[in-house]
């Protein structure tokens, strides 16, 4: 009897540090997983600022390009009403110039 009192306290002793050992792995398991999924939210973080930072980049070039296409579309402007108060000038000397040839020919 003593030997099987030995058995059982060597296989009790044994499946004791088994399950001690297996509730250590079950609770490193977890903390890698845990650690594994915290990881791959700052990848996912990290990915999204980036993401942003260049597209905000590109937002503000195009913005930039946009402002430059602005200013020359109001200086064209600027110079056409330049142009167009010069010819509206001219068209009401020229208006003018009719109005007494068409009166002269009247006369005659």
């Amino acid at each position: 009897m003593d030997i099987l009192k030995l058995i059982a306290i060597i296989f009790g002793a044994t499946g004791f540090w088994k399950l001690a050992e297996i509730l250590v792995r079950i609770r490193t398991d977890k903390k890698l997983k845990k650690a594994e999924t915290s990881n791959l939210y700052a990848q996912a973080n990290s990915q999204i600022v980036e993401n942003w930072v260049v597209w905000s980049q590109k937002l503000e070039k195009r913005v930039d390009d946009l402002e430059g296409n602005n200013t020359e579309m109001r200086l064209t402007i600027t110079k056409q009403r330049i142009r167009i108060g010069e010819l509206e000038k001219h068209v009401d000397r020229l208006e003018k110039r009719n109005k007494e040839l068409t009166d002269k020919l009247e006369l005659l």
